[in-house]
């Protein structure tokens, strides 16, 4: 479903695609002047010095590129320096130099970054952060060392401690990003230790998963209370984050002297689910023990309000003693008879899971928060459950790689990453392919996990994920561009394995190549069977033929004869030399065209197009097969195989034979593929009776015709219809309008946050680099002074001025009622 509603977007809005791409920022070249002031402004700068661009270095400097504007709303800026053309002393003149990028605060170089550290915009944004706020980040070892860090912060301020597997994940950025606003309230915690994870309550069964506890120390006024600690469900990202701290930050249960319908609070606002427990004034006082115990177990899950049961509308059920609000835009209150908070808590974690009530299929221990921006993200999420044995397949390291490629014949390798929902979900089909293909002694499928060794995916040249590549001994390895699919990466394997073109040596075997009769293992990955008929004189055209071959390889093998027979069989099959001969499908006879054009390109065009179906049912599977911007598309909705749907089908297969050539002509049967009812009600703002006959002009005006409605579905009709479309006689039925493919939750400021927690926090910070100094003085290698007259007044610089940025206060009246504010917009 997800994928057709990709494909539903890029028809809808194929043209603000193209307009978007170019909105890139350049990465700002500075000279040896620019430079020295941007050291002398004070400010922060992340600099790279480069000399030569090779590939590797390339793709750095586009991760460096894409991070300019994201570190830019931090005031820290991110330029190059081309030691080609300026000299800058001490960083162009050495050669490791240029394998890193450098981090300033004014004249002073905190640290340097090895490229390969620096693999991403996440990577690069989280690291340069983690360097700036060591003060606000701690980061621990071990669990004695948490228990010390709660110690010390209980009666004072509250911990928020995060596990993420690396530093420079998406995580690490998003926990990092989060420092930033609330490092002046929080005391944060990080660690990479899986060791420290042992002491902890882990609900999540994998223990490679980033996850983020809020430990409440400022509630614990004696140092034997242990502060109490409440998990993190959801994927850590600063959006989610954001939202669940200032859940924590609204009261454990609120008291409310309204209606329940008329209960704003901040779950409500973040569409999270919300229990009423209804009191009166003989049990308020057991009413008020049971919401606090029921707050405490779904905190961040669901909000808990407690409702005087004389706010409940006359026709509420007497009984009834617990009211419930579902997760989502969906108001309505359901009423329930409950008498412990074991069964709230039970009703809740039923229940959160489900956008609608009626679904039964989700998982019922999600919890949920918000609604993920991306579909497949939500998908992961929402199946993180299930374990996925990824023993199955070998993992490659930087080592194992070359010499598997050495050893074996067939290898097939998915390059990934852990931390990419796309990654994640094709590995599911991946493994199933592993599992087909476990008896096959010449081919192992593989995989390398780029963020473990991204030297490996950057020596192969893997610059998106999750990319498959075959490699075969002896030859050029081969990418794999299909769907991400069990059937697609199956089909692409298997006919990777057959040499491509298969050479034939007589008549004989032409026609047994073309019935399916050679290769029978590999008919159920056939899509149609194609010959290349070729005189032996016909050299240059033959080995443009061979090239094109090769170029196919994994979508279509090709035959190839060259007897001195071949105008027999030219005779034949009516087509003159050079020539294509091929079978669209068991019940066709064999087709022959003549080559017009010698050419590579036009030879791999022309034998697309035999593989195309004129009259094709369109599928999530070969859509992308038969979508041409720029022809209409003219569709028939049907969904039975009633007279009058076979009538319609068969009129317009004889259609397809007329001059109908400037319309991409198909058919979607909506018991196959049911997000075509989806399709159909944008096309028209309704659903028509079946059959029906659409035309689509998508590359123009957008505009949609339908065939009238109770008219016999005929060539003729047909014909006269789209006649009338092209000279304007027909008015459309809808026009499609560009509509942009947004977040469903809306976007915010995140510096105008960091100003209403703590005014003036948002601005550039320069701490005491005395302090700086001893954290890395060990580091004599990497600090470096450009301006020995400023490292002297740089180091005696009176501390007050960062421990008053890092100071707390009360927010005023008009700040809460900003802060009220935006939580209603978000």
């Amino acid at each position: 479903m997800a994928q057709w509603h990709s494909y539903l977007c890029l028809i809808l809005l194929y043209a603000v695609y193209f307009n978007a791409v170019d909105g890139m920022k350049m990465l700002r070249t500075l000279n040896q002047q620019h430079f020295i002031n941007i050291l002398q402004s004070g400010k922060t700068s992340l600099i790279y010095f480069k000399r030569t661009t090779n590939p590797s270095i390339r793709l750095f400097l586009q991760q460096l590129e894409k991070s300019s504007e994201s570190l830019g709303e931090y005031g820290i800026t991110v330029a190059q320096v081309n030691c080609a053309t300026e000299k800058v002393p001490k960083y162009c003149e050495n050669e490791d130099v240029l394998k890193k990028a450098y981090l300033f605060r004014g004249n002073i170089m905190l640290r340097s970054f090895a490229t390969d550290t620096l693999f991403d915009v996440d990577a690069i944004v989280a690291n340069v952060l983690f360097i700036l706020l060591f003060n606000e980040i701690k980061y621990v070892s071990s669990l004695m060392d948490l228990h010390d860090i709660e110690n010390n912060m209980k009666g004072r301020g509250d911990v928020i401690f995060t596990f993420v597997r690396a530093i420079g994940v998406p995580e690490h950025r998003a926990i990092m990003e989060t420092a930033f606003v609330y490092g002046a309230k929080y005391q944060f915690v990080l660690t990479t230790e899986q060791s420290v994870l042992e002491g902890m309550d882990l609900e999540d069964p994998d223990r490679l998963s980033a996850k983020l506890w809020f430990c409440h120390c400022k509630m614990a006024t004696d140092r034997n209370q242990p502060c109490k600690r409440s998990s993190f469900k959801q994927p850590l990202t600063t959006v989610n984050i954001h939202s669940y701290l200032k859940v924590l930050e609204a009261p454990l249960v609120t008291e409310a002297t309204v209606p329940p319908e008329r209960v704003s609070t901040v779950h409500v606002q973040l569409k999270m689910p919300v229990v009423f427990i209804f009191t009166q004034r003989e049990t308020y006082e057991h009413d008020r023990i049971t919401a606090e115990s029921v707050a405490w177990q779904l905190l961040g899950r669901a909000g808990v309000v407690l409702v005087p049961r004389t706010q409940l509308q006359p026709n509420v059920p007497a009984d009834v003693t617990v009211g419930y609000r579902p997760a989502g835009g969906d108001f309505s209150i359901n009423y329930f008879v409950i008498t412990s908070a074991e069964e709230i808590v039970d009703l809740v974690k039923g229940k959160v899971t489900t956008r609608e009530e009626d679904d039964e299929e989700e998982d019922e221990d999600m919890d949920f928060i918000g609604v993920q921006d991306d579909e497949v993200s939500e998908a992961i999420y929402r199946d993180r459950w299930r374990e996925l044995d990824v023993d199955l397949v070998q993992a490659l390291t930087d080592s194992s790689f070359p010499s598997s490629l050495a050893t074996i014949p067939h290898v097939v390798v998915l390059f990934y990453t852990a931390w990419d929902a796309v990654s994640m979900a094709f590995l599911q089909s991946y493994m199933a392919v592993s599992t087909k293909l476990a008896d096959l002694k010449d081919l192992v499928l593989t995989r390398v996990n780029c963020g473990d060794w991204p030297d490996v995916c950057l020596k192969e040249n893997v610059t998106c994920f999750p990319a498959v590549k075959i490699y075969i001994q002896g030859e050029n390895p081969l990418l794999y561009t299909g769907m991400l699919g069990t059937q697609s990466l199956l089909k692409f394997i298997m006919l990777s394995r057959v040499p491509n073109p298969v050479l034939l040596t007589s008549a004989e075997d032409v026609e047994a190549y073309l019935k399916g009769e050679l290769h029978r293992d590999l008919k159920p990955h056939w899509d149609i069977p194609v010959v290349g008929l070729f005189s032996p004189e016909m050299k240059k055209v033959k080995d443009a033929f061979i090239e094109a071959a090769y170029s196919l390889r994994g979508t279509v093998v090709l035959g190839l004869y060259t007897q001195r027979d071949v105008s027999y069989l030219s005779q034949k099959f009516g087509a003159a030399l050079p020539a294509l001969v091929f079978v669209r499908n068991e019940e066709s006879h064999m087709e022959g065209i003549h080559l017009d054009s010698l050419s590579t390109e036009d030879i791999v065009s022309a034998v697309k197009s035999a593989m195309l179906e004129k009259l094709p049912e369109i599928t999530v599977e070969n859509f992308p097969s038969y979508f041409q911007p720029l022809k209409p598309l003219l569709i028939l909705f049907i969904d039975n195989d009633d007279t009058k749907t076979l009538k319609a089908r068969e009129e317009l297969a004889e259609l397809t034979k007329l001059s109908v050539q400037m319309y991409t002509t198909c058919w979607i049967d909506l018991r196959n593929t049911p997000v075509g009812k989806e399709i159909l009600q944008v096309y028209l703002n309704y659903l028509p009776q079946l059959p029906a006959l659409i035309l689509v002009q998508l590359s123009s005006s957008g505009q949609v015709f339908a065939f009238p409605e109770g008219q016999l579905i005929a060539r003729m009709g047909v014909l006269h219809w789209l006649k009338k479309v092209q000279t304007g006689q027909e008015d459309p039925k809808n026009l499609l309008q560009g509509r942009e493919w947004t977040p469903p939750q809306a976007s915010y400021d995140f510096l105008a946050i960091m100003d209403i927690v703590r005014p003036g926090f948002a601005k550039q910070r320069i701490p005491n680099s005395a302090k700086q100094k001893n954290l890395y003085e060990e580091e004599e290698n990497e600090t470096e002074y450009l301006s020995e007259s400023n490292e002297e007044e740089d180091q005696n610089e009176p501390a007050a001025e960062f421990e008053k940025v890092q100071g707390t206060s009360t927010p005023s009246n008009k700040e809460k009622k900003i802060q009220h504010e935006f939580h209603n917009e978000l």
